[in-house]
């Protein structure tokens, strides 16, 4: 899908731009990275579920954004504070971010995906982590997301610490137009560190039993298995 191949490198553009969303991944490991050792989703025939162009279309982000392609999975895995692999357990409401011009505000929704039984990758968790990891990302659609999107969903993700929700200024000018989250600690129980994709291409999900791979911030979907998407493979998008 080449045309959705038109966005920003940097997930953390999109918290400003868009929707700040997370994703929680529940029982996350710990301490030094280890390799997984799940064998990956079972590519079998297709299923009964939403396809995996539906998941696409209700969770990316609208529209599309200019980005440079990162130069390997494997580079971008050592820019990444950590890289996880584990399973979508739901989706839920996230943090909503709010735009102010001198005539003119907005506010975006966003959306939690809680993930269970992850596996580090590549680096560590925050320590204060206990029992879920959470990782914002931008969604068209929070609502829906979290409605097509089926439990058991795979999930490889490379994070870095999300927008602390602070106001943040354009230009750095505090009279110009800036950005903020409300209520920065929303989305996730208090306490708990908040990550996003360190990248458009750090967010790889596979539906069960699927054969296709789905890059939910933009860049769309496309055949593969998601285990080709861990840093020492070269699957860095559709």
């Amino acid at each position: 899908m080449d045309v959705y191949r038109t966005a920003r490198a940097r997930a953390w553009q999109l918290c400003v731009a868009v929707a700040c969303v997370g994703v929680l991944l529940a029982g996350c490991g710990r301490g030094d990275a280890t390799a997984p050792s799940a064998a990956g989703p079972t590519m079998g025939p297709a299923p009964a579920g939403p396809s995996a162009d539906e998941v696409f279309t209700a969770c990316s982000p609208p529209g599309t954004v200019d980005y440079d392609p990162i130069e390997s999975l494997a580079v971008l895995a050592g820019d990444s504070i950590v890289v996880i692999m584990g399973e979508i357990d739901r989706i839920q409401a996230g943090r909503d971010s709010t735009y102010t011009a001198s005539k003119e505000t907005s506010t975006t929704r966003s959306a939690v995906i809680v993930v269970r039984d992850v596996t580090v990758v590549h680096g560590k968790l925050d320590p204060a982590t206990s029992g879920s990891v959470y990782i914002e990302f931008a969604s068209g659609g929070p609502d829906e997301c979290s409605r097509i999107v089926p439990a058991g969903t795979a999930i490889v993700a490379y994070l870095e610490p999300a927008w602390d929700g602070a106001r943040s200024y354009v230009d750095e000018d505090p009279t110009s137009e800036y950005t903020e989250i409300q209520e920065p600690g929303a989305g996730r129980p208090a306490g708990q560190p908040l990550y996003r994709a360190s990248a458009l291409e750090g967010l790889v999900w596979q539906l069960p039993g699927s054969a296709e791979v789905i890059w939910p911030l933009y860049l769309g979907t496309g055949p593969g298995s998601i285990r080709e998407a861990l840093p020492d493979g070269s699957l860095a998008g559709p």
